[in-house]
């Protein structure tokens, strides 16, 4: 019997199901504010939830080659969300966006496979 390392992975999934319903959410409403705001502030949020989308089903999924596989389709998702809001009012898309999007992705498979694996 596989042992889970994380000790809460049903409520991790919830987890990520809400948050993958919440960015999908705040990228095709018409327009959003966030509470602080600099120079690339939007990039950065955009890395940050990608990360996060992308790292949570490695504390979800007993199975690596599940979790990397639900990781991967975070990036599909960010790709598919820019260019949704290309139709959306008050929104454009951004190719600068969706590479956000991905480094943030990628950032979040790197760290989960590295914690899933023992660095190996």
């Amino acid at each position: 019997m596989k042992v889970h390392w994380c000790s809460f992975p049903e409520f991790v999934i919830v987890v990520w199901i809400i948050s993958i319903g919440t960015v999908s959410y705040l990228s095709v409403v018409p327009q959003v504010e966030f509470p602080f705001y600099f120079r690339w502030s939007d990039k950065l949020y955009h890395f940050l939830a990608y990360f996060w989308l992308s790292v949570l089903p490695f504390f979800g999924f007993a199975s690596a080659k599940k979790a990397l596989a639900w990781a991967l389709l975070m990036i599909l998702l960010g790709i598919g969300l820019e260019f949704a809001q290309g139709f959306v009012p008050g929104r454009l898309f951004s190719i600068w966006d969706m590479i956000a999007n991905s480094l943030g992705a990628s950032a979040g498979i790197f760290c989960g496979m590295s914690i899933k694996t023992g660095g190996h």
